[in-house]
């Protein structure tokens, strides 16, 4: 997939600014079905057939082009959630539109070569008669400030269009993820239920042959019931889980939710993820697609000054021309002729217009460099997050997994005991309660680990085509740090 590399110029540029610092349709009120008793307007009605028409397309697309089976890996999931995802999808036009509007801005620096026609017929008693012309101009802006800062300014919104851009595909790498991990860890859940129900099943069996004997009460029969039929009821409230959690992932990879998924990888794993904080921190500031769109607006902002202070300046452009003309017929063939020139405005008062617009200009940019700041805080800050959580979350991975060999001997135990006739029901219920505590809590870690790393991958910018978890050999060796000193000193200067 096309990725969309920043230039240089503007990376830098994003990086020391970070550091320092539809149309609508004017109309009257459209009625709804809220205000006009149900029924709906001509265009509402029209809007629903659209609609509708996209929604049938889709669904013939969809019975051609998708299996009803599909096998992931974490790979394959994040490829295609970059090809389909719609949010990105929305921002790619964006960009695109952004850059034909950088055209669109600089073609007014061009020559603009005109041509023009006409005709006149004259009648009276006295005269009558018919003529006409031909002209051919040239046009060339020399001197236009305004247009100057636009045509930058276009420049800095389609770079911060391409930085959305890549942002949204960040986004939607790591929903992913975030939608594969999930999945597995609800399916990795319904075992664990269904192990319960296994383990609660044989107690059951256990009690009730007692039972028979009169070794035991019959409360002891009722409440290993009671468990066990909490146990199944968990099955299906799992399984009901793992069923959303698939169909979420169908809707992230912009497949049919009806789509039968099947995961590469039955169980997450954990894999050591040796970075610092700081170090993180230091790649978001250089890599944060982010972080570059809010610093091209900033850029974009300062240009819109510098458009308001040019109405204090003067425009100016040379033209020439050639025209033919005929006094006694339409064509405008006969008589030839030609023009040079020169052109100049300058508003010496306008009534304060241009003062007003560079205030609002001014207002407007510092607006924007706060935003730039809170940008650059929020960054660090999901940074911050993203980290803290993948050490909790990796600290209790191993405490967890002991807790599960533990649960599992004190089980073990518990049921011996209970068949000896020296415990209780009670011992045994509890240590299957909390076996069946520690699995999900060992799963959930497992979960909560992998996540947060591609959280992290997320939130300091690793490039998209790296595989999930490969982040931290990018980071250990970029010199964010001593980059990001050099940039200071630099923008100190």
């Amino acid at each position: 997939m096309e990725v969309i590399l920043m230039n240089k110029k503007a990376l830098s540029l994003a990086v020391l600014l970070s550091m320092a610092t539809t149309g609508t349709f004017a109309a009257e009120m459209v009625p709804t079905t809220v205000n006009n008793s149900g029924q709906l307007t001509k265009l509402q009605e029209q809007a629903v057939k659209l609609t509708q028409k996209q929604l049938a397309d889709k669904a013939a697309l969809d019975k051609k082009a998708y299996e009803s089976t599909l096998a992931l890996n974490v790979l394959k999931t994040v490829d295609l959630a970059l090809a389909n995802n719609r949010t990105a999808k929305q921002s790619m036009w964006a960009y695109e539109a952004a850059q034909a509007n950088v055209s669109k801005t600089a073609a007014s620096k061009n020559p603009l070569v005109a041509y023009g026609y006409s005709a006149t017929k004259t009648g009276g008693s006295d005269s009558s008669g018919e003529s006409g012309r031909n002209s051919f101009t040239v046009a060339v802006p020399v001197f236009s400030p305004s247009l100057d800062a636009s045509i930058d300014s276009a420049r800095y919104s389609r770079e911060g269009a391409g930085a959305t851009y890549e942002e949204a595909l960040q986004t939607a790498k790591l929903n992913a993820v975030t939608g594969y991990y999930t999945l597995i860890m609800d399916r990795n859940l319904v075992d664990v239920a269904q192990q319960s129900v296994r383990d609660y099943d044989g107690h059951v069996t256990n009690v009730s042959a007692q039972y028979n004997v009169g070794l035991v009460a019959s409360s002891d029969v009722l409440a290993a019931r009671t468990n066990l039929a909490t146990a199944q009821t968990r099955v299906v409230e799992r399984a009901n889980a793992a069923n959303i959690a698939e169909a979420n992932l169908n809707n992230v990879i912009g497949y049919p939710v009806q789509t039968t998924l099947e995961t590469v990888e039955k169980e997450m794993s954990y894999s050591a993820y040796d970075v610092s904080l700081e170090q993180a921190k230091a790649y978001a500031l250089l890599h944060r697609s982010t972080l570059i769109a809010s610093a091209m607006n900033v850029q974009s902002a300062e240009e819109t000054v510098k458009s308001a202070k040019a109405g204090y300046l003067p425009t100016i452009s040379v033209n020439a021309g050639k025209n033919y003309t005929s006094t006694s017929n339409y064509r405008g063939t006969e008589n030839n002729g030609w023009t040079v020139g020169a052109s100049a405005s300058w508003n010496l008062w306008d009534g304060g217009a241009t003062q007003s617009s560079i205030k609002q200009a001014k207002a407007k940019l510092e607006q924007v460099k706060e935003a730039n700041l809170a940008t650059v805080d929020s960054v660090l800050l999901s940074v911050q997050q993203a980290y803290l959580n993948l050490r909790a979350a990796e600290q209790t991975i191993a405490s967890t997994k002991t807790a599960v060999e533990e649960g599992q001997e004190s089980f073990r135990i518990a049921s011996l005991r209970y068949r000896a006739g020296v415990g209780t029901n009670l011992d045994v219920l509890d240590a299957e309660t909390s076996l069946t505590t520690a699995r999900n809590n060992y799963v959930q870690a497992l979960y909560n680990y992998n996540v947060s790393v591609a959280t992290l991958e997320q939130a300091v910018g690793i490039p998209l085509g790296t595989p999930t978890g490969e982040g931290a050999a990018l980071i250990n060796s970029s010199d964010a740090s001593n980059q990001l000193a050099a940039l200071a000193a630099q923008a100190n200067k």
